[in-house]
């Protein structure tokens, strides 16, 4: 029998979003380190001494004996990044927080950022768009100059991290490339929080491939454009983290925009590494399971795995399980597409570039770039005839 001693350390912490939320896993609860876990396939699980809500986990998780007999370490360390248990904190020391970020401007407290007009009088015509955990997203009308703008407004509460929210307004703030979503301005309405944005009419990427199956040109163009922002992004030290479809937004004259910096986070250096576990199970990056040190490769496997999405309909491994889809992305050779006959040699070299297991092998954003299958990008003109076509212009 194999046994696993220690596994676990307490007060760590780490975001996921699993069926359309973002979800905080801590710790398990009434932990005791020092719990003894052996490997017993007599058992329901093929573990005996897991925590009970491991064991949970585990039984709904889609893992069979089988796997646990052949990788029990591997299963375990999904087991660990789910329940958050050997996740660690990124560094963040207090001279870090004083650094320039870009554009000259320095990261500071969310009043920094809060205009002192009323929103209420700015803008008009509210209608609601979406909603998600951290907030509700409304669609309105600047009153004096008539643009449209995306309103995501966020409850205060007790619990609210304000220096998430700080970090994503400052970085909002502070990008601005043709590839981002432009940032308006941050307003306070008594225990609300308005963030402003450009509204864009086409919305998200999703809705369009719910509706159509993109060509190879098409993909480049949105690789294209895609890789022009995580090259700004990059270059100026920053992860974007969660890089998929429904983070991508679309314009009603064809722009392809880059959206949501919620769980984006500022590098020190261009070789700094974070250990946070923030994303999406399905695009996520196998170091970021691992537990391991990452850097703006985990970006490019996101934007790889957005590509096999855009080619096959959905991301690989959608129909599984999170815990499942996790131990296979970390365990098994990266994903290819489904159907590979119908797609060209220099699409498949794109995809193995950016989906290299190996980070280190993993091409960046300006090597991607310069491969011969972005050059086959057609103009981004037909987002606007494919929005006509499926009236997703709104």
């Amino acid at each position: 029998m194999k046994l696993f001693k220690n596994l676990f350390n307490k007060n760590k912490e780490h975001v996921v979003e699993i069926g359309g939320q973002d979800v905080e896993i801590g710790a398990p609860l009434n932990f005791q380190s020092g719990v003894h876990v052996v490997v017993d396939l007599d058992s329901d699980t093929g573990f005996k001494g897991l925590p009970q809500e491991w064991e949970a986990m585990l039984k709904g998780g889609g893992i069979s004996k089988d796997m646990v007999a052949s990788n029990p370490d591997e299963v375990l360390q999904t087991l660990q990044f789910v329940a958050g248990g050997m996740v660690g904190k990124d560094p963040a020391p207090a001279a870090d927080k004083k650094k320039e970020a870009v554009g000259g401007t320095k990261p500071g407290k969310l009043v920094d950022y809060l205009s002192t007009e009323d929103p209420v009088k700015i803008f008009g015509k509210l209608t609601k768009l979406d909603e998600g955990s951290s907030g509700i997203v409304y669609k309105g009308i600047h009153n004096k100059t008539n643009q449209k703008c995306a309103i995501k407004v966020i409850q205060i509460k007790a619990d609210t991290k304000l220096e998430t929210l700080e970090n994503e307004i400052a970085i909002m703030h502070t990008c601005k490339h043709k590839n981002i979503v432009e940032y308006v301005g941050s307003y306070s309405v008594q225990q609300d929080l308005w963030i402003v944005m450009e509204f864009l009419e086409g919305g998200k990427l999703t809705d369009l491939l719910m509706n159509t199956q993109l060509t190879e040109p098409e993909i480049a163009c949105i690789c294209k454009e895609n890789l022009q922002a995580l090259k700004y992004l990059h270059d100026n030290n920053r992860i974007h983290r969660d890089i998929k479809s429904d983070n991508i937004l679309l314009g009603a004259k064809g722009s392809v925009k880059l959206a949501d910096f919620g769980f984006c986070a500022e590098l020190n250096n261009p070789n700094d590494k974070r250990k946070s576990v923030v994303g999406t199970p399905y695009w996520m990056a196998p170091e970021v399971i691992r537990g391991v040190d990452y850097d703006t490769k985990v970006d490019i496997w996101s934007l790889g795995i957005m590509a096999l999405e855009m080619a096959d309909g959905e991301p690989p491994l959608l129909d599984l399980p999170p815990l499942r889809a996790l131990f296979i992305i970390a365990t098994q050779p990266p994903p290819t597409l489904r159907e590979p006959e119908k797609w060209s040699s220099t699409f498949k070299d794109f995809l193995a570039l950016a989906l290299a297991k190996n980070p280190q092998k993993r091409a960046g954003a300006g090597e991607l770039l310069d491969h011969p299958f972005i050059q086959k990008a057609c103009d981004t003109k037909f987002i606007v005839n494919l929005l006509k076509k499926y009236k997703l212009n709104k």
